[in-house]
């Protein structure tokens, strides 16, 4: 395997390397010419910086629309060789993993979900079911002879993405500060990454989306599931928030925004609603207590959309018939509960991934922070240029 560490920032050819890259991974389809006048950079340097990442081959030329009126050959774009690379997936929850593979557009390659019963999650803890997946996506990428050049992993609990630490998640049992990356870094040398599950899953409708709507964004991750790993553990609704505003994702101090708890919720209530089987006459079925649940869930998901004019509600984890009512509901709440005429405007959207979002999602993840732009307020790191790092995935396998 090979080592190499995430890009360096190291010059002002590198900034542009970076800015030109993420130019055409956002575009996905840019003329030269385009890229100069966008970037307000010389069309010379465009030039060469563009021959040696098409040398490397993470670029690749498309010949595309029409000629001009006195013919000639079609205009020439850039796009992402979306096979230049991989990217990882992988979801640890209390009842499953999922794993998957992702090209650098986004499309799916590979995907795979396993049941974990208490007995497995107690012998192998959350290290070793994120081995056991790894040691899945690393075969299949090296069975498609792509390079995998990192993995995203997504978590329920307090996450904190910035220094690749669990600092606590009560599903898989984790109840103080635990450095995640540092520990399953042991199994791989490519680069890790590790988000709270909600979050991800912004991330993966991020990359798919095809309007605007996505950059005010909350995305509900709402799953009736074990509260933990262990025998006879009872099943509640488990909710996690993920907010996108202005295009970016909101984590907040120590990246602990979109925890959530009911604010009806007190003191002796189990899960984090008010509305519990405490609170219900004993002759209610479970369907009568779950939609207790999701009508008080759907109270402060308007409260969330009209305070921060979100433009869009995303769903993901429940089962197509809840989902259905808890859109339904936050539908009505959101008109109910906002003030002014006309009604607002916004959209409640499901998951485009399915039981795959998390696992999709935590890839998205490492694939924006790829073609990220870098910050120039953090001093420079040592190491390879941008050049020379992509030259060694070109060079290199899993």
């Amino acid at each position: 395997m090979l080592s190499w560490k995430m890009k360096s920032i190291n010059s002002l050819s590198d900034i542009n390397v970076s800015r030109i890259l993420r130019l055409i991974w956002k575009q996905k389809g840019i003329s030269r010419v385009e890229i100069a006048n966008t970037l307000g950079v010389d069309k010379s340097t465009v030039t060469k910086i563009v021959a040696s990442l098409n040398e490397i081959g993470i670029i690749h030329e498309v010949a595309q629309g029409v000629t001009g009126p006195q013919g000639g050959r079609k205009p020439i774009f850039l796009e992402i060789t979306p096979t230049f690379a991989c990217v990882g997936g992988i979801e640890i929850n209390p009842e499953r993993f999922v794993c998957c593979l992702l090209d650098l557009h986004g499309h799916i390659l590979f995907q795979h979900q396993e049941v974990i019963n208490p007995e497995q999650y107690k012998e192998l803890r959350v290290e070793g079911v994120f081995q056991k997946a790894y040691k899945m996506i690393a075969y299949e990428a090296l069975t498609m002879g792509v390079t995998m050049i990192g993995i995203g992993v997504g978590l329920p609990g307090l996450v904190n993405s910035d220094r690749g630490a669990v600092e606590c998640s009560v599903p898989l049992m984790i109840p103080e500060h635990f450095d995640f990356v540092k520990t399953v870094s042991s199994y791989t040398d490519i680069p890790i990454s590790v988000e709270n599950d909600a979050r991800c899953c912004c991330y993966g409708e991020l990359l798919a989306a095809d309007d605007d709507f996505a950059k005010h964004m909350l995305f509900v991750l709402t799953e009736y599931r074990v509260l933990k790993p262990m025998e006879r553990s009872k099943k509640n609704l488990s909710v996690g928030m993920g907010l996108v505003i202005n295009g970016r994702m909101y984590k907040g101090p120590e990246c602990s925004a979109g925890e959530f708890r009911s604010l009806l919720w007190e003191e002796g209530n189990q899960g984090q609603f008010f509305s519990g089987e405490d609170s219900l006459a004993s002759t209610m079925t479970d369907n009568d207590e779950i939609l207790y649940l999701l009508n008080e869930l759907a109270q402060h998901v308007a409260f969330l959309v009209n305070t921060l004019n979100l433009q869009v509600v995303y769903l993901g984890g429940l089962d197509q018939k809840y989902a259905r009512k808890l859109e339904s509901l936050i539908n009505e709440r959101v008109v109910y509960q906002w003030p002014y005429e006309p009604k607002k405007e916004f959209e409640v959207r499901f998951s485009s991934f399915h039981s795959l979002a998390v696992a999709y999602g935590a890839a998205a993840m490492f694939i924006e922070q790829l073609f990220s732009l870098p910050s120039l307020s953090t001093p420079s790191e040592k190491g390879p240029s941008i050049l020379e790092y992509l030259s060694s995935v070109k060079n290199h396998g899993v």
